[in-house]
């Protein structure tokens, strides 16, 4: 009943989005075109620095932040067609890699080389946010945003570079804030309808604007996603692996009478997302292999069925005060996130194993069980408090303010197995719980030395508190199992000063340089996934800290008419340095012939650098316009002590690039020609923190859209991946993962 009526509510957001038009041009259809007429004007003059962003937990231009940081707005979004994931969301920011594991349940983003905790339940190594609330954390899913997240967005603020000093723990790399379209005061909405041909996916989106009285507004967002059909298909149980079917929905109420703005927001999301996937890959002549066996790229004969779900609820109240002089700003967030996988451990079927075992493919010995699975669990609730006041006093810019984070991750890994003579168990269960409690207080103070010169200093002080409780369950008995190995009670108590200090100089009143430098932290944890007794390298349950301190240098501004830029330099020291390691078992390995088990260590200390630059410029087509868009980046890094020593740091590819074309061309008063070319690449790097690591796999994709807008209706059609690139994803000594194919689509959208 309660997913009914959600499918309901999401539905009829979107028809009203698509139907009130009618509605809204009676209102006043002169006034609206003369009010467009001069928005088209002033768009058509501004450049990326003249948005107004929150960076550094206060209203400022963009041009006039002295850091790196960039801003997706709606408009860019809309261009190209919106965004679903991280992937699509920052495929032009420089320095930034979406490391893509298949599933949004998994994958992570990462920033100016910081690392990555792939499949594994360590927190990620840059802040992730949404409308200011931090987000991230907990056993699995909290390393990527949830696709709700994505729905109805205003703007996106990415911030490079060490953040801890404002945006506190993991914000080593840098952080990341996806702002909502918040309640207006107008009648206004939008909606949209996609279809994609080779995967038989259909998308619904919609929101409503509706103002209810002086001064207070409500905004009604929703989504609804069918897709049964994909690229990457199980025949043993006739599904797809990259499947995605369910809806978001999102409800606010702004009041903004006098010095108060208050918005309430209540959300919810109900997803099956795509799952892990991979193709075994064993070459002929490895040992208990002879025959060598490998699987179709595209087809896995999985025994147990490839399934993910995700769901997310969450409630937040974001609220400011005019005082007069200066404002009182105030973040409260709650949200649940519960998400689910189930993996096929030696991702063979019994019927499979027999046939490869007759052809000679795999040895008759060899200890393969296709009963072997794991099935995860995991629900986090997170609830975070944000309170801070900021204010301008002649030359003196201050800021002050604290924030608490508390988390609860009710964790858990069953793994079932083919019971034996020898062992009569049919798998176990291993639960966890993970509390994790931070409170910290933070403040800046600026001054302006001249009219040019300022000087700004950045404090924060937080303390740490990380309990876990796990334990091992024999699935038959439910009496405990494993020795004393599995049973884990264990606390972590930490407290850390980031610092960050910045000189900026306006070299002319649209060119800005900058200098800073800056300190943050990594949160250590545990590690709740404990290796085969057999395992060379055994998973070690705990690991601490990682600190980073970051030196900058840059040049950001508008020396050109409707264009902006921004160049910056960066070299970062870390101190142990968390890095994802794994146990070294594989299905090769006949000392622990098992899936490998990832695991999170202190690999020592380490240096990374790197610079980037962003361009964007627009320009006039004839009677039309444009905007291009260019970023590229150059990073590096490396281990300097402890075991890893001399090995370059792990997923930080040598480049990364992107273009952005986007052209609008008048051809009468209502219709347009519209277009988007979207080119994003990456070359070199290494995939593991391993001497004998594999090269990450280069790539370019390009993403094409075409069509035509009549008024506030159009239509397009779209190619994704357009020359088709499938590139490695990651590869393992046993197991190949593979991007996704070409897709083409057509798109209707409409907005009032």
């Amino acid at each position: 009943m309660k997913g009914t009526a959600h499918l309901l509510y999401c539905s009829a957001a979107i028809w009203t989005a698509m139907a009130t038009p009618a509605f809204a041009q009676a209102v006043d259809q002169s006034a609206d075109d003369e009010a467009e007429a001069a928005a088209q004007d002033s768009a058509a003059d501004a450049n990326d620095g003249s948005i107004v962003v929150t960076a550094r937990r206060r209203e400022e231009r963009l041009a006039d932040v002295p850091s790196a940081a960039s801003v997706i707005d709606a408009a860019s979004l809309y261009d190209r067609g919106g965004a679903t994931g991280s992937g699509e969301l920052l495929a032009d920011q420089p320095s930034v890699r979406f490391n893509n594991l298949n599933s949004s349940i998994t994958s992570e983003i990462s920033i100016r080389a910081s690392s990555t905790a792939r499949a594994t339940n360590g927190d990620p190594s840059i802040g992730l946010y949404r409308n200011g609330a931090y987000i991230g954390g907990g056993a699995i899913g909290g390393r990527n945003f949830t696709r709700l997240d994505f729905l109805d967005i205003g703007r996106v603020e990415v911030l490079r570079g060490t953040q801890g000093a404002l945006y506190g723990r993991n914000a080593v790399g840098g952080a990341i804030n996806i702002i909502s379209a918040t309640p207006e005061f107008d009648l206004s909405g939008w909606g949209s309808a996609r279809y994609t041909f080779e995967n038989n996916a259909l998308q619904i989106q919609g929101a409503v604007n509706v103002p209810v009285a002086d001064g207070l507004a409500f905004r009604l967002s929703g989504e609804l996603v069918e897709q049964d059909d994909g690229f990457f298909y199980n025949p043993n149980n006739d599904v797809y692996f990259d499947q995605q079917k369910g809806h978001g929905l999102r409800g606010q109420l702004r009041l903004n009478r006098g010095p108060v703005d208050l918005t309430i927001m209540a959300e919810t999301q109900s997803f099956t997302v795509p799952t892990i996937h991979y193709q075994i890959f064993i070459p002929a002549g490895t040992p208990g292999f002879p025959g060598g066996y490998i699987q179709n790229r595209f087809n896995y004969p999985w025994d147990t069925a490839p399934r993910a779900t995700q769901d997310v609820d969450g409630l937040q109240a974001l609220l400011k005060i005019d005082l007069g002089g200066a404002e009182l700003s105030g973040t409260t967030s709650y949200r649940r996130r519960h998400s689910e996988y189930d993996l096929d451990n030696d991702a063979i079927s019994p019927a499979e194993l027999a046939r490869a075992r007759a052809a000679g493919q795999i040895g008759a010995a060899t200890p393969l069980d296709p009963s072997s699975a794991s099935f995860i669990v995991d629900t986090t609730d997170i609830f975070s408090q944000d309170l801070h006041i900021s204010g301008k006093s002649g030359r003196l810019t201050w800021l002050a303010g604290a924030d608490a984070y508390i988390l609860d991750s009710d964790f858990s890994v069953t793994t079932t197995r083919t019971p034996t003579p020898a062992n009569r168990s049919p798998g176990n269960i291993a639960p966890a719980r993970l509390n994790f409690e931070s409170y910290a207080a933070y403040g800046s103070l600026g001054y302006d030395l001249t009219d040019s010169l300022n000087v700004t200093a950045e404090l924060r002080y937080t303390r740490d508190s990380r309990t876990i409780t796990a334990r091992l369950f024999d699935l038959a008995t439910l009496l405990p199992t494993g020795g004393p190995s599995r049973i884990i009670d264990d606390s972590i108590t930490a407290d850390n000063l980031s610092y960050n200090a910045t000189l900026a100089y306006k070299i002319t009143p649209d060119i800005l340089a900058y200098g800073k430098v800056g300190s943050s932290y990594r949160a250590g944890g545990f590690n709740t996934r404990l290796s085969d007794p057999r395992a060379p390298r055994p998973v070690e349950v705990l690991f601490g800290n990682e600190k980073s301190t970051t030196y900058e240098a840059g040049f950001k501004g508008s020396p050109v008419r409707r264009g902006y830029f921004a160049i910056a330099g960066y070299f970062t020291k870390l101190e142990d340095l968390i890095a994802q390691v794994d146990d070294g078992c594989a299905l090769t390995n006949a000392a622990c012939p098992v899936a490998a088990v990832a695991y999170l260590t202190n690999a020592g200390n380490a240096e990374s650098w790197g610079i980037e630059a962003e361009y964007s410029q627009g320009f006039d087509l004839g009677a039309g316009s444009g905007r291009l868009a260019l970023s590229g980046s150059r990073q590096g890094g490396e281990v300097k002590s402890g075991r890893f020593a001399g090995l370059d740091l792990a997923q930080v590819p040598d480049w990364l690039a992107s273009a952005n074309l986007n052209l609008c061309y008048p051809v009468s008063r209502d219709v347009s020609l519209i277009s988007n070319v979207l080119v994003n690449g990456q070359w070199g790097g290494k995939q593991e923190l391993t001497a004998t690591s594999v090269d990450l796999d280069d790539y370019v994709l390009v993403n094409l859209r075409l069509g035509v807008e009549v008024g506030g209706f159009s239509i397009s059609a779209f190619a994704n991946n357009v020359f088709d690139k499938v590139y490695f994803v990651a590869q393992a000594p046993t197991i190949n993962r593979y991007s996704q194919p070409r897709v083409f689509g057509v798109e209707a959208r409409a907005r009032f």
